[in-house]
């Protein structure tokens, strides 16, 4: 292929995929569904400037952003977290991948009259729903902390666990359904043991020490490199055993997530699965057969409403026997009623593996994209009934998350650092403490500080600070530039945010209040002024007058200080 050509089908592929994400976005349907038309439009099924070739090539690169997707969210899995939601993500979110997998398989074997090894891995699929559509509906919403956030956070999170034993699930049975003899099932369940130890053993001691060598070093580009060939190793390790590639990528994330690295492990890989997971979608698109899809439009009548309403009947009365308020229920039915992105992995494994014949592979992900579709719709009937039932929210097990707010964000954790976070501390003001030099994060964490490893240029360790909810932020970076830098850039994302900044000169100071930073100041000077006058009383100044020379130094701003130094704010 030239490269002239492959430019064109960028410039093709790129300009459809802009114009269907703002479209959809913007008519409340969210970016998954752009991406998802955008692949559609490209093609191979219909006519464009790209064609067929090179397909299956983007869609096995594209596969890599579900590896990402699941080692992040083996990054949110905190021991403490897991326990804390135990009730709700053991409990209701297993009951309701196998209670909705086993109702969606008696319906396809009984009424669709499909094998029962197929109907199990389309019962399973169909069960799960979309962590992406959901998870951004609940953050636009703001209600990721109410109960029917809480609850659909855990029954998501329950379903992103249960994608592994699924995913296992599909060789399986796909040996049950095919007379392949290859290496007998005791060699591979022994082959599949010990690449799980080797994961266990690199991501539990090996890999944490490599990382936290260059962290030392502040060699952050090779973080990033040995990060990336860990999962992508772990990845192929379960892979060449017969596992699905997520498998990998999901226990090395677990292993990293009580880390000190786990933040800025989250900044280094956000860029890259965002982008592949929006290729991964576009993917999708492009495999779906829009001549299927006008074929079997009747079929679809028929099959996304009974998935919807199974979903939907399930969901709420399984939550509301776990004590749940009505509300809460009946939005978390609604809200998790579609078919998820993982279906797509999951029967595309399952075709490949035998299970799922063309016909039916197109037929079941055509399902799973018009139930997304019909998200918006599903939410809004859902919140329109939740508002008509007025009850009182019971008691429940579960214990929400402890997220952050009205709290104060340390930036920096060297000295002035440690100080500001001990007097918050002292004071009872919530706060979170963040630093680049693993060192002090891990001295911090021995004497109880809640002090993180991370970059706070990245968005992601922003968030995870809680930077919109804050009330101030208190930036102590040695590096001036880098402290300037800072100050301005999230004084441009967080408007409303109280800015403290500690800079090493009045220029610095001055700089950054003419462009409303106001609370920035130097530490040396006030430091040096109490020194002062305690050296000059005691060289026998008098306490009044040592106090009143003081004051001068500090009137209008240290303009003493900057007339004799030629630091003017001009300067």
């Amino acid at each position: 292929m030239e490269l002239s050509s492959i430019l064109i089908s960028l410039v093709f592929i790129l300009g459809a995929t802009a114009i269907c994400v703002i479209l959809f976005e913007r008519l409340g349907f969210g970016s998954v569904l752009g991406f998802i038309v955008a692949g559609i439009i490209i093609g191979p099924h219909t006519p464009g400037l790209v064609a067929g070739q090179n397909v299956s090539d983007l869609q096995n690169v594209a596969e890599l952003g579900v590896v990402l997707f699941l080692f992040t969210v083996g990054l949110e899995m905190l021991p403490r977290k897991v326990w804390a939601m135990r009730r709700l993500l053991f409990g209701l979110g297993s009951a309701q991948m196998l209670a909705t997998a086993a109702i969606l398989g008696v319906y396809l074997v009984f009424l669709v009259k499909v094998h029962w090894q197929t109907a199990i891995i389309l019962g399973f699929g169909f069960a799960m729903s979309s962590t992406a559509i959901i998870m951004t509906t609940l953050q636009e919403r703001g209600a990721l902390v109410s109960e029917h956030g809480q609850t659909s956070f855990a029954i998501l999170m329950a379903q992103d666990l249960w994608v592994v034993p699924v995913m296992a699930l599909v060789p399986i049975l796909a040996h049950k359904t095919t007379h392949a003899t290859g290496i007998p099932i005791w060699q591979k369940a022994f082959l599949v043991v010990g690449v799980l130890a080797g994961i266990l053993v690199v991501g539990r001691y090996l890999l944490p020490a490599v990382l936290g060598y260059t962290a030392k070093q502040r060699r952050m580009d090779a973080f990033g490199i040995l990060l990336f060939l860990a999962v992508i190793a772990a990845s192929w390790a379960v892979d060449s055993v017969g596992i699905s590639m997520t498998l990998g990528a999901f226990i090395m994330g677990m292993l990293l997530s009580a880390s000190d690295y786990r933040y800025q492990i989250e900044a280094i890989v956000a860029p890259f699965k965002g982008t592949l997971m929006g290729l991964f979608f576009i993917a999708v698109g492009m495999s779906i057969d829009v001549g299927a899809l006008l074929h079997d439009w009747s079929k679809l009548l028929v099959h996304v409403p009974v998935v919807l309403f199974l979903k939907v009947v399930v969901l709420t009365a399984l939550v509301l026997s776990f004590g749940i308020s009505r509300s809460a229920a009946v939005r978390s039915g609604f809200y998790l009623s579609q078919a998820g992105e993982f279906a797509f992995v999951l029967f595309g494994a399952a075709a490949v593996a035998g299970l799922l014949s063309a016909k039916g592979h197109t037929l079941a992900l055509l399902v799973v994209a018009v139930s997304m579709i019909l998200t918006p719709l599903m939410v809004k009937v859902g919140d329109r009934l939740a508002g008509r039932l007025r009850d009182v929210p019971p008691e429940t097990g579960a214990t929400p998350a402890a997220d952050l707010e009205r709290h104060v964000v340390v930036i920096g954790f060297d000295q002035v650092g440690q100080l500001i976070s001990m007097m918050l501390n002292k004071a009872n003001i919530p706060y979170v403490a963040f630093d680049q030099d693993i060192d002090l994060v891990r001295q911090g964490k021995q004497s109880g500080y809640d002090v993180h490893f991370g970059n706070m240029y990245s968005t992601v360790t922003q968030q995870a600070a809680g930077l919109g909810k804050a009330s101030a932020a208190f930036v102590s970076i040695r590096e001036s530039a880098r402290a300037e830098g800072l100050a301005l850039t999230l004084q441009r994302l967080y408007p409303s945010l109280n800015l403290y900044v500690r800079v090493r000169s009045l220029r610095e100071q001055d700089r950054l209040v003419l462009k409303g930073i106001n609370k920035a100041a130097t530490g040396y000077i006030e430091s040096t002024l109490i020194r002062g006058a305690m050296l000059l009383k005691d060289l026998g100044m008098s306490e009044v007058d040592a106090s009143e020379l003081v004051k001068a130094f500090q009137k209008d701003n240290y303009a003493l200080v900057k007339a004799d130094y030629g630091q003017s704010a001009q300067q």
